[in-house]
């Protein structure tokens, strides 16, 4: 079960994208990033990344922690740990070093992880 204490609070975020919001292009931020809307382009923060049920990412993205809950199509490089909601739709690529996979959550790809699995 996810630890529902470890998501990211509206208050502790740098950048929200809102679910009325669709932003393409390149997202380049160094805090805590959480998506509700659209994201086509690429994705890199150097801390968190949610992707919020009902949220669409079309984009290969660059983060150091992540919590999915919505749908990505493109690839994953989460420095640390990812963890899949039981809402998640994933088809992509994930690199990793640990991962957590909440029944019900589809991943359609190919997965390393480990110490040796690098997200640089």
């Amino acid at each position: 079960m996810f630890d529902k204490d470890a998501k990211i609070r509206p208050e502790d975020a740098e950048t929200i994208i809102g679910a009325g919001v669709k932003v393409e292009g390149t997202l380049t931020a160094f805090g805590n990033v959480i998506v509700k809307g659209h994201v086509s382009g690429s994705v890199e923060t150097k801390n968190e990344f949610h992707v919020e049920d009902g949220a669409l990412i079309e984009a290969d993205t660059t983060a150091q922690d992540a919590y999915i809950a919505g749908e990505i199509k493109g690839n994953l490089k989460i420095g640390g740990k990812i963890e899949l909601a039981k809402s998640a739709k994933i088809n992509g690529d994930i690199t990793c070093r640990v991962m957590s996979i909440e029944e019900g959550a589809t991943f359609n790809g190919h997965c390393a992880m480990g110490n040796t699995a690098s997200a640089e």
